[in-house]
């Protein structure tokens, strides 16, 4: 079997665009694995929104993140790419967050240079650390993956468009690009040329974040393939689809109570059962549990 870091890399080597959805928990990848994404991106925003139910404004530990990765991990069989939002602290912090990510299943990550405590790159406020310090901490986790698993991924993400503006965010994913990460993310790009100019500066392949309401334009994913972007991520398409849907049909059951009127908004049980694979899990029962067992659970020994 492939290593999904080394499948990862393959995904991202084959020509052409990659769309890779943002997830939030176990059961949000486990959905988009379904709908047929071959990887899903493990978002910090939806994490502290499901684990915290708060904004993403720096409150999530390591520990708490590479919980959620590994959670994520275990539950899908495809990639998994993570957000260690600035790696939790200094170069050294770096390393440790590697190693993490890479004992939590993720076959890559990407980390930022903002301060502590960061936030979402699409909010307000934010402030970045010096190219030099940033730098070190991308060798840091570069030398760290070298030595455990050198086809995991690690991408650099800057938030420097606005805090320094768009040329300093330039002149860091170049720098970038020295130290030897693999990919890099220039978050909230504001518009067309941008992203042109981004995708024809950087020798390496880029990531094109696209959050409805954010501050980048929501582009075709064929515009932004013929542009050059390589990762096409619709980050929070998940999380919002499935807080609007909840909210909907929660809402409609305080004021009519429970009825098949809105049957369309569910999942039927047999469907919530494949996509849990219970099929597999009865499988284990019919291959490991004894006759006696199987009888008093289901009322029939084994096939």
């Amino acid at each position: 079997m492939v290593k999904r870091t080394t499948r990862l890399r393959e995904l991202l080597n084959r020509p052409g665009a990659l769309v890779v959805p943002g997830v939030y928990d176990a059961l949000s990848a486990r959905i988009c694995e379904m709908a047929g994404f071959e990887a899903v991106f493990h978002s910090g925003y939806g994490t502290a929104a499901a684990v915290l139910g708060l904004p993403d404004i720096g409150l999530l530990t390591l520990t708490e993140m590479a919980a959620q990765v590994k959670a994520i991990s275990r539950s899908v069989r495809i990639p998994v790419f993570g957000d260690s939002d600035n790696g939790f602290g200094n170069a050294v912090n770096a390393c440790r967050t590697v190693e993490e990510y890479l004992a939590a299943g993720a076959a890559g990550l990407f980390m930022e240079d903002q301060i502590s405590p960061k936030r979402c790159g699409h909010m307000e406020g934010k402030q970045v650390i010096s190219t030099e310090e940033m730098m070190g901490k991308l060798r840091a986790a570069l030398d760290t993956r070298n030595g455990l698993d050198p086809d995991f991924v690690v991408m650099y993400r800057t938030d420097a468009l606005h805090v320094t503006g768009f040329e300093d965010a330039l002149a860091r994913a170049k720098a970038a690009v020295d130290v030897g990460v693999d990919m890099v993310f220039i978050e909230a790009l504001e518009t067309r040329e941008q992203m042109e100019r981004a995708v024809r500066e950087i020798p390496v392949p880029l990531m094109l974040n696209l959050i409805e309401g954010g501050k980048t334009p929501l582009i075709p994913v064929e515009e932004a393939e013929a542009m050059g972007f390589k990762l096409i991520v619709p980050a929070l398409s998940a999380l919002y689809s499935a807080a609007r849907g909840m909210y909907d049909v929660l809402s409609r059951i305080r004021k009519e109570g429970v009825s098949d009127r809105y049957r369309d908004k569910l999942f039927t049980f047999g469907e919530f059962g494949d996509l849990v694979r219970f099929a597999e899990i009865r499988e284990k029962e019919e291959k490991y549990l004894p006759p006696s067992v199987l009888q008093e659970k289901y009322g029939c020994g084994r096939k």
